[in-house]
């Protein structure tokens, strides 16, 4: 069963990590008949940059608990009712659309819960913000701030501001990786902390790219398996398909497992790629390294894929 009022709207949800219906809608308790509401605009992202990299998010909803009583996942902006009164605890989760999937929704295991008192009146409509409670009926938009675990191990991180990449082609690559030049190009993902993006142009011979984390060194990421949650995080911009996944090494073999095809997006993008079933399936590797792969498309003239702010994280062990 679904409700709906102004401003809220709720999704189907399927789940990877949990097995779990959430209903929109809370029953009466005791007496109360009307609702208190709850606004939520919208949920950012604050990093440590040095540690945790550039702050970019695609956070699309709320999963909502009022005194640890899960009441829904709302997708933002949203306004919703709640049957309580008086000083109550709301947590938030920061929502995320797995794998850039509208019908795969789940918080994300990596931020932090937001958790507030709020004071709850029957008929009023409270905005939920992490330094300003609104109260009233006028409009006035604010964003909530989450931040990562502090117990998240950020195993490889490449945001391309550094000339020396820490991607390079495979043997079967016909292209290279570059950086976009100048740092001013408007193609780039620019902001106070970026000048430069990960650029890997196709042609007519040089119709294939493979790219990967430590090509021709032995080392690769030890990541955990039996179901730990592992994530790889990216920006991109893009008019040709291209696809995203692990190498894993094996006593006799080094296998590539392709995980995810991101279709072509105009404008820059945000992507948590789940990368927990291939790599809790690999029983017998000894290591894994990313890779990032396309073919030329026939139909597109020019391809350009630029990707940025890549971030490799499991928790730590």
């Amino acid at each position: 069963m679904y409700c709906k009022s102004l401003r809220f709207s709720v999704f189907p949800l399927v789940l990877i990590f949990i097995i779990s219906i959430f209903s929109s809608c809370q029953k009466f308790k005791g007496d109360q008949t009307i609702p208190a509401y709850i606004r939520i605009d919208s949920i950012t992202l604050q990093t440590n940059y040095e540690e945790e990299g550039a702050p970019t998010h695609n956070i699309t909803d709320a999963w909502v608990y009022i005194n640890n009583e899960s009441i829904g996942a709302y997708e933002l902006p949203a306004v919703f009712p709640i049957l309580a009164n008086g000083i109550t605890e709301v947590r938030i989760d920061p929502g995320i659309e797995l794998n850039g999937i509208a019908g795969l929704r789940s918080p994300y295991p990596f931020y932090q819960p937001i958790i507030q008192d709020v004071e709850l009146v029957e008929g009023e409509e409270v905005n939920l913000n992490t330094d300003t409670l609104f109260m009233g009926n006028e409009y006035v938009p604010y964003t909530m701030v989450c931040k990562y675990y502090q117990n998240l191990k950020f195993v490889w991180m490449e945001d391309f501001e550094d000339p020396s990449l820490s991607l390079d082609s495979t043997s079967k690559s016909r292209t290279d990786i570059t950086r976009t030049e100048p740092a001013n190009s408007p193609e780039a993902f620019l902001a106070t902390y970026s000048k430069y993006s990960g650029l890997m142009i196709l042609g007519e011979e040089k119709y294939l790219i493979d790219v990967a984390t430590n090509v021709g060194n032995d080392d690769g990421f030890i990541l955990p398996k039996v179901g730990e949650f592992v994530f790889l995080e990216f920006d991109f911009k893009n008019n040709n398909y291209f696809t995203t996944g692990f190498y894993a090494k094996e006593l006799s073999q080094i296998v590539q497992h392709p995980v995810l095809n991101m279709n072509p997006a105009s404008e820059w993008k945000k992507i948590y790629v789940n990368l927990t079933p291939g790599v809790s399936s690999q029983i017998g590797a000894i290591d894994f390294n990313i890779f990032f792969g396309a073919l030329k498309e026939a139909a597109v003239d020019e391809p350009r894929i630029l990707i940025d702010n890549i971030k490799l994280i499991h928790r730590k062990q």
